[in-house]
């Protein structure tokens, strides 16, 4: 069995999952309408300690900027190029077919009755709120963190100057996967971290693995912090 095949074929128990959305406001609460993009990534590779104590808020800031950008830009790249090597000639020349997402979508559109096709286009409104004192415009949107579906952070924004084309780009895409991917080495750097203590508590406080899967995250400290001043 190749590795594609093995890797299709392997059940994941728990994953990250890094969403974006568009909703809108309702009494004061955001709720999703939109999944614009999605990128998820294996959470089983790293030891239940550093899945279950995440903190990846100073990466948030930037990130909602940096979608902020992405989501009211003019314009996109909207074309999506699939293909293969082809070997069976002994050339390794690829055969691309191209794909205009965005213009695919505006012809299924269009082949409906005209009267149906405004309620049928992507044009999320935008809305003015006033928020501590601030007027805030743009079009709602939230990112979150997740472990399978329970939420480990999320956080509410607007984009002013929203282009409904962004939801068919790859540019979405890149800025979300981008993201997530940054998440994933801070917390690669996270589960190294952790597992050089969980290797100090075992060899320095005689402690075993499940007892170290047990301890709160407090006494952890605590002994980490004791541990480090002898």
């Amino acid at each position: 069995m190749s590795e594609i095949e093995k890797e299709r074929e392997r059940v994941y128990n728990n994953v990250f999952r890094f969403t974006l959305h568009q909703g809108e406001v309702v009494d004061g609460n955001f709720q999703p309408e939109v999944l614009l993009c999605e990128a998820m990534f294996d959470a089983d590779n790293f030891n239940p300690f550093t899945r279950y104590s995440i903190d990846v808020r100073d990466i948030l800031p930037r990130a909602i900027t940096r979608i902020q950008k992405t989501l009211s830009r003019r314009s996109y790249d909207v074309v999506a190029q699939v293909g293969r090597v082809d070997l069976s000639d002994g050339s390794e020349d690829a055969v691309m077919h191209e794909y205009d997402l965005y213009g695919y979508q505006q012809k299924m559109i269009n082949s409906y009755p005209r009267e149906w096709r405004n309620g049928m286009r992507y044009n999320p409104k935008a809305i003015v709120q006033k928020i501590e004192h601030k007027t805030i415009r743009g079009v709602p949107c939230k990112i979150g963190l997740y472990i399978n579906e329970n939420p480990i952070v999320e956080r509410e924004f607007f984009v002013d100057g929203f282009n409904p084309v962004a939801k068919q780009s790859l540019d979405v895409k890149e800025v979300v996967t981008d993201i997530a991917e940054l998440i994933e080495e801070k917390i690669k750097k996270n589960d190294i971290r952790n597992m050089w203590d969980d290797y100090d508590l075992i060899n320095y406080r005689g402690l075993s693995i499940n007892q170290i899967r047990e301890l709160h995250p407090a006494k952890r400290a605590e002994m980490l912090r004791r541990l480090r001043r002898n």
